[in-house]
């Protein structure tokens, strides 16, 4: 059962976002060559409508094979309908929609969550290592209950500095000395407001939800950044990979399907949040590679340099990958 609820999420995140890519040059009749479920090797294959889906043997999740984006084209050539010869303004939403379909999966989720009913409370959203709510086994996605606004929590825990509080029915002390960017309790955190389970206010009441959710995001981001730059590799223990993910995943459920779904939603912003990132192999690095070269020109972003860089960017993403997926399974 956490297995397949794991690999469920996983293919609906993934694929929800190579989906964005593929229905956004559909929609603008920019030839799609193939949308793959899985990665090879391809296991069958039907072609629609100039279209090859294929089905491949390793599902964790999938891709999309736009006509002429890398420069190499496979099969017949469609001049007209290559993504090479598109004005930069397509270019640019076929490279966002992967984004904004993640944004699109959180949003839903969340209003999903809503409409089953999501207790009032503070929900955590993410959690540092080594930090006094890691050590009291919280986790994220889970809503302390007892107070009726962010504001009241924290002058709550702000207040009992240095002494052990009850929440949850978990003992916990915030700490006196609090490291940057991470709060008393190692938390961050938005408030869930109780809302109607309605559709119309539990829709807006989800898009409310999400851009709070996107700011903390970038908020922890920006701090596990800056932690880097100023040379503080400690906080390398708060990326976690596949194996964290099944950790996570399986917390998640033993709390119930709303709190899977709320997880989902999470995931779901945190890879739309990190695709932003103008990194190579990342859609942030495709439009930066493409902006670059509507303003300076092809000869001097050229194709191949882009596939050099992005090799290069995949290729450290697979380490960086590999070793998170050490740590997590030492800290097993």
């Amino acid at each position: 059962m956490l297995t397949l609820a794991t690999l469920a999420l996983l293919v609906t995140l993934i694929l929800g976002h190579e989906w964005g890519h593929f229905i956004a040059a559909k929609l603008l009749n920019i030839k799609v060559d193939e949308f793959g479920v899985g990665f090879p090797p391809k296991l069958f294959s039907k072609r629609w409508r100039g279209t090859e889906y294929s089905f491949n043997l390793l599902p964790f999740g999938g891709f999309v094979r736009i006509h002429g984006e890398d420069g190499v084209i496979k099969g017949k050539v469609d001049l007209k309908r290559s993504f090479s010869v598109q004005p930069f303004w397509k270019k640019a939403i076929v490279i966002s929609a992967g984004v904004l379909m993640n944004f699109i999966i959180g949003w839903f989720a969340f209003t999903a969550v809503l409409m089953m009913g999501v207790p009032e409370g503070v929900q955590i959203q993410s959690i540092a290592p080594a930090s006094p709510a890691a050590e009291a086994g919280f986790i994220a996605g889970e809503v302390i209950a007892g107070f009726t606004s962010a504001e009241e929590f924290s002058t709550y825990v702000n207040d009992h500095k240095g002494e052990p509080i009850t929440l949850n029915g978990k003992t916990i002390t915030p700490r006196m000395e609090v490291p940057d960017n991470e709060g008393p309790l190692g938390i961050s955190f938005v408030f869930n407001e109780k809302v109607s389970s309605q559709i119309i206010p539990s829709i807006k009441a989800g898009f409310k939800l999400t851009l709070d959710t996107l700011w903390a995001i970038f908020a922890a981001l920006g701090g596990f950044l800056w932690g880097i730059f100023t040379g503080n590799f400690d906080v390398l223990e708060e990326v976690s990979g596949p194996v964290g993910v099944f950790v996570v995943v399986k917390e998640a459920t033993q709390l119930g399907l709303v709190y899977l779904i709320q997880l989902l939603g999470l995931i779901s912003l945190n890879l739309a949040v990190l695709n932003i990132i103008p990194f190579p192999a990342l859609d942030g690095g495709r439009f930066l590679f493409t902006a670059l070269r509507e303003l300076f020109g092809e000869n001097v972003f050229h194709k191949k340099l882009e596939l050099v860089v992005n090799i290069a960017g995949f290729v450290f993403l697979i380490a960086l990958m590999i070793l998170v997926t050490i740590k997590d399974i030492i800290s097993l």
